[in-house]
């Protein structure tokens, strides 16, 4: 549903002047109450995702930060802004794109990937072929599994990210996910009292199995500020969804009463954002897996981990070794 106030506005002309520089400025943060012109737009998302990086202590000098980038505009739009950041925080970006053979979508995404990669001067790059090292591409994945199309998916690609930081010495893996969602997701935590997940949703995470730290630059950032940095610089992204994606009533409903809110009160959702930061220590943790596979040596919640028995069930074989080799060669290539 789209709101007639949103967060952030971009009008086709100057209509005022820019609160940093008095230059024309066509870029209306609501919720800050401001104008910006384009270029100190991107400067104060530049800075904000700075910030973020530090405050949360993502990432420190010398680290190299593994980036997933789906093709959508709120990866792309972070690669874009990390990009201009690394340099200055001395941080080592590798962004990665998992091509997981879903006809257009999945070449649009790739297409989107490569543009980004053309315009990165900072950043270096690699694709993972699903089929090259499973020999599957996710539709087929889905299909022999039986399972929901999100859930094996996300299984799949967070197995396969962990697998990539984890042979680079990645010091942690960053995803485009921003506040709108990540707030949605939180209180459809709370209204459900799965009280642990919330955790997950904060600016750094170490639950899910994960090998390293998931990172999210994005965490107080507005759907809306995204939209805009895609359309003021003309960011190439994949603008269609999954196919598999599904929709949920209840996150929808969320969402939407949230932008409500937003739209009535501005700055409400970044004001909790923040807070809910600052309190996640009082949240219950979710328990961190104690195993490690007994194939593939990836962490695991009891002798065997998800990916390898997924794969199991397909082939009749846990491919966590196999697939764990192919992407180390992937690593190395990287670091050569």
């Amino acid at each position: 549903m789209l709101l007639e106030a949103p967060a952030v506005k971009v009008f086709d002309e100057p209509r005022a002047k820019c609160v940093k520089c008095g230059a024309p400025a066509r870029i209306r943060l609501n919720y800050a109450n401001a104008w910006l012109c384009d270029a100190h737009f991107k400067e104060y998302l530049k800075e904000r995702v700075k910030g973020n990086l530090l405050k949360y202590n993502m990432v420190k000098g010398g680290d190299t930060l593994l980036l997933a980038v789906s093709g959508g505009k709120d990866s792309v739009a972070l690669m874009s802004l990390l990009d201009e950041i690394a340099p200055e925080l001395k941080v080592n970006v590798v962004a990665v794109h998992i091509v997981l053979g879903m006809g257009e979508f999945s070449d649009r995404s790739l297409e989107a990937f490569k543009a980004a990669c053309s315009r990165a001067r900072n950043i270096r790059c690699v694709t993972i072929d699903l089929k090259e090292v499973l020999g599957m591409y996710m539709p087929e994945v889905i299909r022999r599994s039986r399972r929901p199309a999100c859930s094996v998916c996300g299984l799949v690609k967070r197995y396969l990210l962990n697998a990539l930081a984890a042979s680079m010495g990645a010091s942690a893996i960053a995803t485009g996910h921003h506040m709108n969602d990540l707030m949605t997701y939180a209180v459809k935590n709370f209204l459900q009292q799965r009280l642990d997940n919330i955790t997950k949703l904060g600016p750094v995470s170490e639950s899910e199995g994960s090998a390293v730290k998931r990172v999210r630059p994005l965490y107080d950032i507005y759907e809306d500020e995204i939209r805009a940095f895609v359309k003021v610089y003309g960011v190439n992204h994949v603008d269609i969804e999954c196919p598999f994606k599904t929709r949920s009533t209840v996150e929808e409903a969320i969402k939407e009463s949230l932008n409500r809110i937003e739209a009535e009160s501005p700055s409400t959702l970044i004001s909790s954002a923040r807070a809910l930061a600052k309190g996640l220590s009082s949240y219950p943790r979710p328990a961190s897996p104690p195993n490690r596979c007994r194939y593939c040596g990836m962490p695991a919640s009891g002798d065997e981990c998800g990916f390898c028995r997924l794969t199991e069930r397909l082939t009749g074989s846990p491919m966590g070794p196999d697939v764990v080799r192919k992407v180390e060669s992937i690593a190395k290539s990287i670091t050569a």
